[in-house]
């Protein structure tokens, strides 16, 4: 269609949408949105994710409230004076925001991951749980973010809800051999796309050794 937006142009525009309209987006559109996420690659195509979807107004509010309280604890006192217009400031008003209104966002994605061991880790250490496969979620988390932005919708990557991580598997039965890997609330945004800024490709790129860069680039 002539109004899809290319993979170039949604990857160079999408940006972290933390002030959220609590319009409801309709059940058709989450679900293309993880059809798109299980799309991504996984370690041995194994496809250790698994999705919660939170949308009920109660299981919002339970998520929402731990959700601001840990932000404002996390922040603690960084949370910037209202008058205080810098870049940093405008980015934590941001986070505050999202924190404060996380009960209202329509839909909240909790992308899960289920536990594996990394290769680094040898079996003799192996002590508790393991961690989730994060390297088989996070491309899925990715597809998310930018099926989002195809469809005109904001979203964001957290990871606060690790505050509370047991008692939300525990108020949502989520079973143990799962863990959260990130929490991606999802509303139709109150701002606009448009160009992020980033360092110069040039400046983070090392070529053969760390330190050997290319002035040209």
């Amino acid at each position: 269609m002539a109004d899809e937006l290319s993979a170039f142009e949604a990857m160079h525009t999408m940006r972290a949408m933390r002030r959220l309209k609590p319009d409801p987006v309709p059940d058709e559109v989450v679900r293309e949105l993880l059809d798109t996420a299980i799309r991504a690659p996984s370690g041995q195509n194994t496809q250790r994710w698994a999705f919660v979807v939170l949308r009920d107004p109660e299981t919002r509010r339970f998520f929402g409230e731990r959700y601001r309280d840990w932000i404002y604890k996390l922040l603690g006192d960084r949370v910037p004076d209202p008058a205080d217009d810098s870049k940093g400031a405008r980015l934590l008003r941001a986070a505050v925001h999202l924190g404060d209104h996380m009960s209202e966002t329509p839909v909240i994605v909790l992308a899960c991951g289920k536990r594996d061991w990394p290769f680094a880790v040898p079996p003799d250490k192996r002590v508790g749980k393991a961690p989730p496969s994060y390297g088989s979620v996070y491309p899925a988390v990715q597809n998310l973010l930018l099926a989002c932005r195809a469809r005109g919708l904001g979203a964001s990557l957290t990871t606060a809800h690790q505050m509370f991580e047991t008692e939300l598997m525990d108020y949502l039965g989520i079973p143990e051999e799962y863990g959260v890997v990130a929490a991606i609330p999802i509303g139709y945004p109150e701002g606009r796309f448009g160009p992020v800024t980033r360092q110069p490709v040039g400046t983070v790129t090392h070529f053969d050794r760390w330190g050997q860069q290319r002035p040209d680039w």
